[in-house]
C-alpha cells in the first residue's frame, strides 16, 4: 500500500479531462513551487464532466463516490476550476468535506456574485473581457458594420450570451448586434456563409447546439471559424490557432498559477480568511498572426503590446545574425576601398588649397597691414630678446611681451597682448600681438601684429568725451538746483551778517561782555564752515578730471546727497524717508560719480511726482545686502512707466520730459556699468517706479551681518 502523502489535495474540473482549458489551467496548477514550499503536496484530480453529466441524482452519486474515495485520505485544501466545479461544492462540500477550504478559479465574477460565497472558500473572479473584444474587432476592422454573437442552448452557453448582452450594454451605440443562439449546427454554418466583409462575429464556442449535439468549446469555435466567411473572434486563448483571430483573452495557465499561489499559502498554515489574492487578472489582446494576415489587418490597427502568436520566422529572422555580419564584412570592404580613394583626392585638394591659402594669407595680412611671424624662444637667451617682428617693441615692454611668449611656448597655450612700440622716427604707438603654440613642433609660436595706434587714440578720445559728457550733465542738474543751492547758502550768511552787526553794536559799549562776544564769534566761525561745507561739496560735484576710486561708505552718500538737494524737495513738496542697510555698506569706486547717479535718480523721482497730489508725494530711498552685493533703490509714487517705454528708458537722448535731454538715465547707466554694476527700473505693484542699481561690495562689508532701520532726514 502507498504511503500516505503528508498533504492531500483534491482538484475539481467542471468538464472533462481534455478540455483546453482544464489542461492550461492543470499545467500553471503543478507548475514548480515556489521556494519555501513544503514537500509531500500530491495533487488529486476529478472531473465532473459537464454538461454532459448534469443533474440532482448525479450530483449525488458524484458527491458520495468522493466521499468514499478520499474517506482514508485527509484531504487538505480543494482546488475548484470552473463555474460546474464552484457550484458543486457549494452545495455538498460540507456534507462530503467539512469546513475543507477551497481555492477556486475560471469562475466568472458575475457568477461568483450570483451566490453567497461562504467562508473558507477563497480565489480570483474570471473577467471575461467581452466589451473588450468587442472594441479590439472594430478597431483592427473599421470597415465593420454588425457584429453577430454566435452561442449554444447549454447553461455555460446561456451565462456567455448574458455576458455578451452585457458587454453590448455597456458600450453603448456602435455596431449592428445580432445574437445566433441555440442554432443547430447546419442551420449555423449555413448562416456563416453568407457573411459579408461588413461583418465580424464573436463566438466562445459551445458546448451544446440546438439539436442537443454536446461539442468541446474548442470543435465548436473551430467549426464556426472554418465556416465563417467573416473573422471571428473569442475571449479563451485555448481558441488560438482553431481559426479564431484574437480577443481579449485571460490565459487558463495564469488561472492555475494564482490558484497555485493560494493553494501554497494555506498549506503554510495561513488562514483561509488571510490569503491573499489578486483582485483580477490581466486579460491582454492576443492574436493568431496567420488570421490577421487571412483577413488583411492593417498591420499599423494592431495594438503594440498586443501578445502575438503563430508569426512565421522570416529569412530576416532566421538568418540575421549571419546577414548582418556579411553585410558588415561588405561594407568594411567598401568603406576600406571608397577611404583610400577619398584619402588620396583629399591629399591632393589640400595641397592645392594649402598653396590657395598661403596666397591668400598673404594677400589678407598686406591688405590689412599685418605682420606674420614665427619663433621658438631658446631658453638660453635672455628674456627680453624678441623675434625679428617684434623688435620695435618699446624698451619698457620687452621683458614682458619675451615673458608672455616663453610661457606660451611652455603650456602650449594662445595669447593676446597689447604693447607699445618705436618707430624708427622715435614716435611711440601701440601694436597688438596675437598667436599661439602650433601643434606637434614643440614650442614654435606663430602669430600675427597688428598696428593699433588709430585705435588707442580712439579710445582714449572716447573716454576723454564721455568724461566730459559726465561732467556736464552733473552740471546740468546743479543748474536745476540753483535755487536750492541759493537757500542753503543764504541760511548762514545771513546768520554771519546777523551776529557780526550784533558784535559791532556792542562793541560801541563802554562794557563789552567778553562771554557773549565768544559766543557770538563762534556762531560765526559755525556758520562759515556751514556755507564752506556746501560749497566744498558743490565743487566737488562740479570738479572734472580723473576720477579718484576709494572705498565708499553708501550709507553716508545717500545721506550727503539728500542733504544736498533738502531745499529742492521741500520746494517741490517731496516727503523723502531713508531706508539704509546697517551697518553701512562700503563699495569701491568714485564718490563723485556715485553721488551723481543717486543725485539724477532722486531729481528724476521728485519729477515724475510733479502731478500727484502733495499729500501722495513720498519718495523712498533704500540700501539692502545681497550675496557680495548692495543694491540702491529710489522708488517714487508717481504713475509709473508706460509699459512700451520701459524698454526705452536708458536709451541716450530719449525723454519723456518736454525739457530734458535724455541723456540722464543714460549716463548713469554708464557709470554703474564702469563699477562693474547694473541699473534697471520698473514699475511697482503698488504704483510709481522704482530705479534700482547694484554694485559689488568690499570684503569687510560682505562679511557683515545685514539689518534694517527707517531713518527719515530732518528739515
Amino acid at each position: 500500500m502507498a504511503a500516505e502523502p503528508e498533504a492531500a489535495v483534491l482538484v475539481l474540473f467542471s468538464s472533462h479531462r481534455l478540455l483546453p482549458a482544464n489542461l492550461d489551467a492543470d499545467r500553471g496548477l503543478r507548475e514548480a513551487a515556489p521556494a519555501g514550499t513544503r514537500p509531500g503536496v500530491e495533487l488529486f484530480s476529478e472531473f465532473l464532466g459537464a454538461p454532459s453529466f448534469e443533474g440532482e441524482l448525479y450530483e449525488a452519486r458524484t458527491a458520495r463516490y468522493l466521499q468514499e474515495k478520499y474517506a482514508d485520505l485527509q484531504v487538505k485544501v480543494i482546488v475548484a476550476l470552473g463555474q460546474g466545479a464552484l457550484e458543486f461544492l457549494l452545495r455538498h462540500r460540507q456534507a462530503t468535506f467539512p469546513d475543507v477550504p477551497v481555492v477556486y478559479g475560471g469562475v466568472a465574477r458575475d457568477v461568483v456574485n450570483r451566490h453567497a460565497i461562504p467562508p473558507g472558500f477563497i480565489g480570483t473572479p474570471l473577467e471575461h473581457d467581452v466589451g473588450g473584444t468587442f472594441e479590439l474587432a472594430r478597431q483592427l476592422h473599421p470597415q465593420a458594420e454588425r457584429l453577430v454573437v454566435v452561442t449554444g442552448a447549454s447553461g455555460w452557453d446561456k451565462t456567455r450570451e448574458v455576458e455578451a448582452r452585457a458587454a453590448a450594454a455597456r458600450s453603448g451605440p456602435g455596431l449592428a448586434i445580432e445574437y445566433w443562439s441555440g442554432l443547430p449546427m447546419p442551420e449555423l454554418t449555413r448562416r456563416l456563409r453568407t457573411l459579408d466583409e461588413r461583418t465580424v462575429v464573436f463566438s466562445p464556442g459551445f458546448y451544446r447546439d440546438g439539436t442537443g449535439n454536446n461539442f468541446i468549446p474548442l470543435d465548436a469555435a473551430r467549426q464556426v471559424a472554418e465556416a465563417s466567411a467573416a473573422p471571428v473572434y473569442s475571449i479563451f486563448p485555448t481558441q488560438l490557432g482553431a481559426g479564431v483571430v484574437g480577443g481579449r483573452m485571460t490565459s487558463f495557465v495564469d488561472v492555475g498559477r494564482t490558484a497555485r499561489a493560494a493553494l501554497d499559502q494555506l498549506l503554510a498554515g495561513t488562514p483561509a480568511a488571510a490569503v491573499g489574492t489578486p483582485a483580477r487578472l490581466p486579460a491582454p489582446v492576443q492574436l493568431d498572426w496567420q488570421q490577421v494576415l487571412r483577413w488583411h489587418v492593417d498591420e499599423s490597427l494592431v495594438p503594440a503590446d498586443a501578445v502575438i502568436h503563430f508569426r512565421r520566422a522570416t529569412f530576416w529572422d532566421l538568418y540575421r545574425r549571419q546577414v548582418l555580419a556579411i553585410a558588415v564584412l561588405i561594407g568594411l570592404q567598401a568603406a576600406l576601398i571608397v577611404a583610400l580613394l577619398i584619402e588620396r583626392r583629399q591629399r591632393q585638394r589640400i595641397a592645392a588649397d594649402l598653396r590657395a591659402s598661403e596666397t591668400r594669407t598673404a594677400l589678407a595680412a598686406e591688405a590689412a597691414q599685418l605682420a606674420i611671424f614665427e619663433w621658438k624662444p631658446d631658453p638660453e637667451v635672455a628674456p627680453e630678446f624678441l623675434p625679428e617682428a617684434l623688435r620695435s617693441a618699446h624698451p619698457a615692454d620687452r621683458e614682458r611681451l619675451g615673458g608672455i611668449l616663453r610661457n606660451a611656448a611652455t603650456n602650449d597655450a594662445a595669447f593676446e597682448v597689447e604693447y607699445r612700440s618705436v618707430d624708427e622716427s622715435g614716435s611711440v604707438g601701440w601694436t597688438a600681438l596675437r598667436g599661439r603654440t602650433r601643434c606637434g613642433t614643440q614650442g614654435l609660436i606663430v602669430g600675427v601684429t597688428m598696428d593699433i595706434t588709430a585705435r588707442k587714440a580712439a579710445e582714449l578720445q572716447a573716454a576723454s568725451d564721455r568724461s566730459a559728457l559726465i561732467h556736464i550733465s552733473r552740471t546740468a542738474t546743479l543748474g536745476q538746483l540753483s535755487a536750492a543751492i541759493a537757500h542753503q547758502l543764504n541760511q548762514p550768511l545771513a546768520a554771519i551778517l546777523g551776529n557780526a552787526e550784533t558784535a559791532l553794536a556792542m562793541m560801541q559799549r563802554a562794557n563789552v561782555p567778553a562771554q557773549e562776544m565768544k559766543e557770538i564769534l563762534a556762531d560765526i566761525i559755525s556758520d562759515d564752515h556751514r556755507a564752506a561745507d556746501v560749497i566744498r561739496r558743490l565743487a566737488a560735484l562740479y570738479r572734472k578730471g580723473e576720477t579718484d576710486v576709494a572705498p565708499v561708505d553708501l550709507n553716508a552718500l545717500i545721506e550727503e546727497t539728500l542733504g544736498l538737494i533738502r531745499a529742492e524737495l521741500l520746494l517741490r513738496q517731496v516727503t523723502p524717508a531713508l531706508k539704509l542697510e546697517q551697518p553701512s555698506p562700503s563699495v569701491q569706486g568714485s564718490r563723485t560719480q556715485l553721488q551723481q547717479v543717486i543725485l539724477n535718480l532722486v531729481l528724476n523721482a521728485a519729477d515724475a511726482m510733479v502731478d500727484v497730489p502733495v499729500d501722495q508725494r513720498h519718495l523712498e530711498v533704500r540700501s539692502s545686502m545681497g550675496e557680495n552685493l548692495v543694491e540702491v533703490c529710489v522708488t517714487d509714487q508717481g504713475p509709473g512707466i508706460a509699459p512700451d517705454n520701459l524698454a526705452r528708458v536708458f536709451e541716450p537722448f530719449w525723454t519723456t520730459k518736454p525739457t530734458g535731454l535724455g541723456i540722464g538715465l543714460a549716463i548713469c547707466q554708464s557709470i554703474v556699468a564702469a563699477h562693474r554694476g547694473s541699473l534697471l527700473g520698473r514699475n511697482n505693484r503698488s504704483g510709481g517706479a522704482s530705479f534700482c542699481f547694484s554694485l559689488p561690495v568690499t570684503t569687510t562689508t560682505a562679511n557683515r551681518e545685514p539689518s534694517h532701520a527707517y531713518r527719515v532726514p530732518g528739515g
